[in-house]
C-alpha cells in the first residue's frame, strides 16, 4: 500500500508540475525552468515550503522514507532466512536494489528535461510494485495456485508482456510531453508517417529542446508517440477482453477475471476521457492508478497458474 501510495503521488506531483490540467491548455503545458530544479531532500527544509504542490511532495518524501525502512527489514530478514520462505531471496533482492536505484535517483536527478530519468522513476515504481506485490502473494500461507491449467501460463505471461509495454509506451510519450500532439482521439498534428519522425519518437536518447520561455518545443515526432500510446492501448485491451472470456469457465479463477475486467474496461474509459476533457489532471493521474492496477492484477494471474518452484507438477 505505501508503495501504491508513492506510485500515484509521484505521477500526480510529475504531471501537476509541468502542467497537466493547467486553465490555458495546450499553451500552458511543458514549461520547464531547469534552474530552479531542486534536489529531492530540499522539500524538506525551509525554502522547500515555496515550491509547488508542497503538501504532496512532503507526504511523497515521508511514504517513501516510511518504505525504504519497510524494504530494509524484508531484506535483512530474507537474508537471514534463506530458503526457508517461498520465494528465493533474489526477490527480496531485487526489491532493496530497485529501491536504492530510485533513492539515487530523485536526490542527484530530479530534473524534467531527461526523459531517460523521467522514465526510470516511473518504471522503477512500477517494477517495486509488481515486485512486493509478487513477494506477497507467494508467500502467503496456503497461497491459492491452481495446479495444472499449464496451456494458460503462457496467455497470461503475454497479457503481462502487453500491460509493461503499453505502461512504457504510456511513460515514454509523457516523459517527452506528446501529451498535447493529439487533441482529438484519432486527430494530431502534423504528419506522423514518414521514417524519420518514427525513428525520433523511439530514439531512447532523444533530447528535449526548450524555447526561450523554457517550453518543451513540440517536434512533429512527438504525435507518433501519443498516437502509438493509443492504438497499443486497443491492441491490449483487445487481448485482454479475449483472455478474460478464455478464462471464464475457470470456477477459481472468478475475482482475478473481475479484477482484469474491471481494470481494463475502466483505463480505456478513462483514457478516453482524458482526452475528450482536456487532459485534465485528476483522470489522468486515475489513468496512472488504472495502469497500477492492470499490472497487479496481470501478475496475480500469473502467481495462479504458476506453482511455486519444486513444487510444478511433472509434465
Amino acid at each position: 500500500m505505501l508503495t501504491l501510495l508513492t506510485v500515484i503521488l509521484s505521477a500526480y506531483i510529475r504531471l501537476a508540475e509541468v502542467g497537466i490540467g493547467c486553465e490555458n491548455w495546450p499553451q500552458c503545458y511543458a514549461q520547464l525552468d531547469s534552474g530552479t530544479e531542486k534536489k529531492g531532500i530540499t522539500v524538506l527544509t525551509h525554502s522547500g515550503r515555496d515550491m509547488a504542490y508542497y503538501g504532496a511532495r512532503v507526504a511523497h518524501r515521508y511514504i517513501a522514507s516510511i518504505l525504504g525502512v519497510f524494504i530494509l527489514i524484508i531484506f535483512i530478514v530474507a537474508l537471514r532466512k534463506g530458503k526457508e520462505h517461498a520465494t528465493s531471496v533474489l526477490i527480496p533482492t531485487a526489491i532493496f536494489a530497485v529501491t536504492v536505484f530510485l533513492s539515487v535517483l530523485g536526490y542527484y536527478t530530479p530534473t524534467r528535461i531527461n526523459p531517460l530519468i523521467t522514465m526510470g522513476n516511473l518504471l522503477g515504481g512500477m517494477t517495486l510494485l509488481g515486485l512486493l506485490w509478487w513477494l506477497l502473494r507467494r508467500e502467503m500461507q496456503g497461497a491459492d495456485v491452481l495446479p495444472g491449467f499449464a496451456s494458460l501460463r503462457p496467455l497470461a505471461a503475454l497479457a503481462l508482456g502487453l500491460v509493461v509495454l503499453q505502461i512504457v509506451l504510456g511513460g515514454w510519450s509523457s516523459a517527452n510531453y506528446a501529451s498535447a500532439s493529439c487533441p482529438g482521439l484519432i486527430r494530431c498534428e502534423g504528419g506522423m508517417l514518414r521514417a524519420e519522425y518514427i525513428a525520433d519518437a523511439f530514439n531512447p536518447l532523444r533530447s528535449i529542446a526548450l524555447d526561450e520561455r523554457g517550453q518543451v518545443v513540440r517536434s512533429e515526432s512527438l504525435a507518433v508517440l501519443s498516437m502509438a500510446h493509443r492504438l497499443f492501448a486497443l491492441l491490449t485491451a483487445g487481448y485482454l477482453a479475449w483472455l478474460v472470456r478464455r478464462l471464464r469457465p475457470v470456477s477459481a479463477l472468478k475475482g482475478t477475471v473481475i479484477s482484469l475486467s474491471l481494470f481494463s474496461i475502466g483505463q480505456v474509459a478513462v483514457g478516453i476521457s482524458t482526452v475528450w476533457f482536456d487532459m485534465p489532471l485528476t483522470l489522468l493521474t486515475l489513468h496512472n492508478c488504472m495502469a497500477a492496477g492492470l499490472l497487479l492484477g496481470c501478475i496475480n494471474l500469473l502467481h495462479r497458474l504458476v506453482p511455486p518452484a519444486g513444487s510444478r507438477p511433472p509434465g
